[in-house]
């Protein structure tokens, strides 16, 4: 089976890797009728190929791809915490999508996919066929399906998360010198109360990771890490 690596202009550790097998290509089309989800567009398909541990989106690389999961498992989580994980079992509860939320332009994706096994996904590029795929009835009911399913998932790990833990994994994923720009966003991002938000921050300042620049504005100086003076937080 011939495949090939390319670069899709996100900084990504690794390139994607596209599978040039027609045959095999079409036989997941067939297999999971991923047709039967459009009404309108008629777009191309093509196939990528992951490896175990690879990401496919995050919120700092988002897919630039709509990928219908095909064949293995992912992990789909909100934050980089083993206690905040939802895994999604692909083989197991059919097509899953990827690229929903990019297609819809949304500013800050707050998920993480990983790759957990060996994983095929058939995939269409977004920016050739964004405005076609938003005026097509039968494939927006298929994106407000997976959306909820996500948006559920993710709620229900959330409220058994602190959120001193979720912004320290948030900056542990960030690294030194990321800004933080609008703290009312970023509380509704967060999905707490900015007054929260605020206070958290204020002492994450205190402990030498966050420095506060100016009003709505705080700059990551120090990473957490492996700290623990969590528990006086």
């Amino acid at each position: 089976m011939q495949t090939h690596r390319e670069q899709d202009g996100q900084e990504r550790g690794d390139a994607l890797e596209i599978v040039n097998n027609d045959e095999l290509l079409e036989s997941f089309i067939q297999r999971f009728q991923i047709r039967e989800h459009f009404s309108v567009c008629n777009p191309s398909f093509f196939l990528l190929h992951y490896r175990a541990g690879e990401m496919l989106t995050s919120p700092f690389t988002p897919s630039q791809y709509l990928q219908f999961i095909v064949k293995g498992d992912l992990l789909l989580y909100d934050m980089p915490n083993e206690d905040s994980t939802v895994a999604l079992q692909t083989s197991h509860q059919g097509v899953r999508l990827i690229g929903d939320m990019e297609l819809l332009d949304i500013d800050f994706i707050p998920f993480f996919v990983e790759a957990k096994s060996e994983v095929y996904t058939v995939a269409v590029r977004l920016d050739q066929n964004r405005k076609l795929l938003l005026t097509d009835p039968v494939f927006l009911q298929c994106v407000c399906r997976d959306l909820a399913a996500k948006l559920r998932g993710a709620t229900d790990v959330s409220m058994h998360i602190e959120l001193k833990d979720r912004l320290a994994a948030f900056l542990n994923r960030v690294g030194e010198g990321y800004e933080i720009h609008g703290v009312a966003r970023f509380a509704e991002q967060l999905n707490v109360s900015e007054r929260q938000l605020i206070r958290t921050m204020k002492t994450f300042c205190e402990a030498g990771w966050l420095r506060h620049e100016k009003a709505g504005l705080y700059r990551v100086v120090r990473c957490p890490g492996s700290e623990k003076p969590m528990e006086q937080i």
